[in-house]
């Protein structure tokens, strides 16, 4: 692979362009555009160009139009632009560096000056996305980190009691939901995104105090005691104990909000919630999200004591005042998430169906230390939504979800059973299925030709799927991102019987 630095030069002068490439010789590739249109088209097409070296005076479409246009999409951000130019008005000069470049240089050339300010401006840049890698796979880190621990925990507190081991991972899902509508809805409460964060996290010690509750009462399958559910009321204020006792400054922001929900997420807005009996606004509001949303949580999951509520009893519950008062403008939150909380927690899974997905490929982009970061989620999010579009329209039929990284395949049945999964890219997943080495062949001929503009194949093959070895419809689609430069990341697709 060429790993050589792509320079676009965009000139409507032939003569400018060879100039150009004579004194900056072979350290670089090179792609060339006449005019503006053709370079915002490049820009579009080729990935991964390093530096634009910009013409002011183009026919159809000058050098300014071209620098608001890769402004206004935020290229400029990931691509530095030198503005190339015969005219040395300061004027001139102040308007490109308004739209972005990074630096002018002037006609006639000075070779020694070209030279020096394109490997400048290319070093800048390779420097400066180096320190943002960086720094954003250390966030990433203690973002993972965060995750494992929590997974850690949500697995030791699930083998002990018989809630289930999703709890806490829903409580800290429906918990930033939560965080996030209440911000939407009032300014009553000035949630940073750093408290938005902190709050989610520590959600998810709102149980701990559990740990020290009797098993015989915790797993009890039936209902408790008057004694007993004395016992189990004390897990919150234990929780906070367990808190307390850690050898961490109590001011810490998170060490004091975790204490606060620990002790107080049974708490109600009416003041009949305990330990305390704090009433109104008494109650920190990372209390109070956490408490709502443990309610909901509660009502719509299966315990060995009670089978568990549809999401929309539990929902009128919560808001009929069944389940104690909750403060009115939380309600006004939960009614508005009815639809999310339902998809969370696996009643109306439509758009959510590729939610795990949706992470392993977020982890996959993020991991790899050559990639742009400041468009990812963009990026991510265009990718997820392609792929729920796809199978929706064409739901009822064996699909194929396939990621070019790993290897990982997952096959589905028309009835949404998995028929096939594996994770080893050394199997080859057509022979599995029985397919003639022509059709292999002809599949992985065609997904080469396949491209950003041109993604989708389609052919007849004969295949075995579940037992039956008949003509099948195959369809697939490749799945392409920006911040990926070697082709595809992954293939979705369908089987569907020849009729």
């Amino acid at each position: 692979m060429d790993k050589r630095q792509k320079i676009l030069i965009v000139d409507d002068s032939k003569l400018n362009r060879d100039i150009l490439k004579e004194i900056l010789g072979d350290a670089y590739n090179y792609l060339e555009a006449e005019n503006g249109n053709q370079a915002i088209q490049m820009i579009g097409e080729n990935i991964g160009i390093d530096l634009m070296l910009l013409d002011i005076n183009m026919p159809q479409m000058n050098g300014f139009e071209v620098l608001k246009i890769v402004k206004r999409s935020q290229c400029i951000a990931e691509t530095p632009v030198i503005m190339i130019s015969s005219e040395d008005a300061v004027d001139t000069m102040r308007k490109a560096y308004e739209l972005g470049i990074t630096d002018y240089i002037t006609r006639p050339f000075d070779s020694v000056i070209v030279k020096k300010r394109v490997q400048n401006t290319l070093g800048l840049y390779m420097n400066q996305k180096h320190l943002i890698n960086v720094v954003y796979n250390q966030v990433y880190e203690k973002e993972e980190n965060n995750n494992i621990m929590i997974r850690i925990m949500s697995n030791i507190l699930g083998s002990r009691n018989s809630e289930s081991r999703e709890h806490i991972l829903h409580i800290k899902t429906a918990t930033e939901m939560m965080l996030r509508q209440l911000v939407k809805v009032t300014d009553a409460y000035p949630l940073t995104e750093a408290d938005i964060a902190l709050i989610t996290t520590v959600s998810s010690l709102h149980d701990i105090g559990k740990i020290r509750i009797p098993e015989g009462i915790l797993n009890k399958p039936g209902r408790l005691t008057d004694e007993e559910f004395k016992i189990m009321k004390t897990h919150s204020e234990l929780g906070a104990a367990i808190i307390k006792d850690m050898d961490f400054p109590q001011n810490h922001p998170l060490v004091h909000t975790a204490w606060e929900i620990c002790r107080w997420h049974h708490e109600r807005w009416d003041g009949k919630g305990y330990p305390d009996g704090l009433k109104g606004e008494e109650i920190p509001i990372s209390a109070q999200v956490v408490s709502i949303v443990d309610v909901y949580d509660a009502l719509t999951s299966e315990r060995c004591y009670k089978k568990a509520f549809d999401h929309d009893t539990a929902i009128q519950m919560i808001l009929d005042g069944q389940c104690g008062q909750f403060n009115p403008i939380l309600l006004k939150c939960l009614k508005e998430l009815s639809t999310q909380l339902s998809k969370m927690l696996g009643k109306e899974m439509d758009d959510n169906k590729y939610y795990h997905e949706a992470q392993r490929l977020s982890n996959e982009i993020l991991s790899d230390k050559s990639l742009p970061n400041q468009i990812y989620t963009q990026s991510l999010v265009k990718v997820m939504q392609e792929k729920i579009d796809f199978f929706k329209s064409n739901s009822g039929i064996n699909s194929i979800d396939y990621n070019a990284s790993s290897g990982q395949l997952t096959i589905i049945n028309e009835k949404q059973k998995i028929i096939y999964q594996r994770d080893d890219s050394g199997i080859d997943v057509f022979k599995v299925f029985e397919v003639s080495e022509e059709d292999i062949q002809n599949i992985i001929d065609l997904l080469e030709q396949t491209s950003i503009k041109n993604k989708e194949i389609s052919l007849q093959i004969k295949a075995r799927l579940e037992n039956k070895r008949q003509m099948y419809n195959l369809k697939l689609h490749t799945l392409w991102t920006p911040l990926k430069k070697d082709g595809y990341i992954g293939i979705i697709g369908y089987f569907d019987t020849v009729k």
